[in-house]
Parts: C-alpha cells; structure tokens; sequence
C-alpha cells in the first residue's frame, strides 16, 4: 500500500509541473542539511565540537537526532551554539530510552517515519539503540540510517518505505562495515541514490577503529554500482533527474561554517 501511494503521489508531480529541488549539503561525519527550493531547511545529526569537522555552526529550521552521542547531538553535551537560530530539535527517544516509532508531523512542512535500530554490532561494539529516520521532501523519499549496528531486519525494511536517496554509514567498528553497507542498500530495491558517512578521514574523525571510505567504494563497483565523485559539497536533486540505477555519490565535506 506504501508503494502504491508513492507512484500515485509520483505521478501526480510530473502532472502538475513537476516537484521542486532539494538541496542536500554534506557537513561531514553524519551530519547533512536538506532545503527544499525556497523552503526551510532540516538538519540531521550535527556533531559536537570533539569532532573537528568545520562545516559546523549553521542554521536549521528542523533538527533531527538519531541518538545521544557525542558526534551525532551536540546538545547532549552542553553544546547549545552547533545549530544557528531556533531550530525545532527532534529527539525520537521515550523516557525507557525506546524510539517512539511510528509516522511523526513535525511541522506543517516535514512528516518523519521513526524507526529503532539497534546501535551495537555482531562484533559488540556500539551501544544502545538508534532512530533510523526517513521523509519525503521534494516528491523524493529520504532515509538517513544512523549508527545502524546490523543488517535491517524484514520490519525494517518495511518501515523504512520505497527510499530513494540513501545516507548510510560505512566505516564499520561503531557501525555496519562496507560488506554489510552493500547489504543494506540490497535490501532496499527502490534506492537510486547511494550517499556513504561515518567513515575514517584523517584529522577530522576521532576514531581510528573507523575504516576509510575507500573498502566501500571498491564493494560498490564491485557491485557494478557507479560511482560519482562531486567537487561540490552540496548537490541538487529532483524527483525526475535520478538516475535509473543505483549510484554511489561521493561528496566532500563542507569546510565553511
């Protein structure tokens, strides 16, 4: 039924003059911005200044955190100036520490799906639990995994909806590895659009358990996957210009705040 509703939703933009362009920004680690051509603009998983990435401080309208650590909500740690301006700050968790799953209004522009992840990994380590989120903006479905810890489960799956543009960590030790992000994005057949994070770069990533990007993009061509190499931090994406297959885009960091 989900799938369903997104192809009539699909084709009810190209009918009426098409969706508009989303704007989606790399501020290294975990973190991106989303902005909606002349919308507002949702910020996922900002980091705290132990991790030395400079794209940070800067505004959002919406903040979404996945979970408590320290390179993924900066508030937990006393540090209320990561985000610029007065952003709604989303945090998906119950006084148990459970995500509150299910389908969340944030605002009158951004409906969220909630869904729990487990942050630890086969070889135990991680902790606790994580949200994977995923939305729609622009006639295109979102979905940024988190920390995932394992392999998405058959509920997961389903949950997580028909995703096109996939954020997805790869750097393994914390979190799935390059073999298990493969994996992952096997699992979810309706992805065009592959965008890897949590993975080692040398003076900006504090732990160097992490694997380097490299090992995931050896998997994906492997794969026969495409790979994109931008110069550009940000990119520009609409409902009708993905690709038809999936691509692995590889974006720089973001080095002004």
């Amino acid at each position: 039924m989900r799938k369903t509703l997104f192809a009539v939703a699909l084709a009810l933009g190209f009918m009426y003059g098409g969706w508009a362009e989303v704007t989606l920004t790399y501020l290294g680690h975990s973190c991106f911005i989303l902005r909606e051509e002349e919308g507002q603009t949702v910020m996922i998983d900002p980091y705290a200044s132990y991790v030395p990435y400079p794209g940070l401080p800067k505004p959002a309208d919406v903040v979404l955190v996945t979970h408590g650590h320290i390179d993924h909500c900066p508030w937990c740690f006393g540090e209320k100036d990561r985000v610029l301006g007065n952003p709604t700050v989303v945090w998906p968790f119950d006084k148990q520490g459970h995500v509150k799953e299910g389908h969340w209004k944030i605002t009158d522009w951004l409906t969220v799906d909630f869904v729990e992840a487990t942050h630890v990994t086969k070889s135990g380590h991680g902790q606790g639990l994580v949200c994977l989120f995923a939305f729609d903006l622009g006639g295109i479905r979102f979905a940024h995994l988190a920390d995932l810890g394992r392999p998405l489960s058959r509920e997961q799956v389903a949950a997580l909806g028909p995703v096109q543009v996939l954020m997805v960590p790869v750097g393994g030790y914390f979190t799935i590895d390059a073999v298990e992000a493969v994996q992952v994005v096997k699992q979810l057949p309706t992805v065009r659009v592959v965008l890897p994070m949590h993975y080692f770069v040398e003076g900006y990533c504090p732990w160097k358990q992490l694997s380097p990007l490299d090992p995931f993009l050896e998997r994906a061509r492997s794969e026969g996957w495409s790979v994109r190499e931008f110069d550009s931090p940000s990119i520009t994406l609409s409902a009708e210009s993905l690709p038809d297959s999936v691509e692995v885009w590889v974006l720089p960091f973001a080095t002004d705040p």
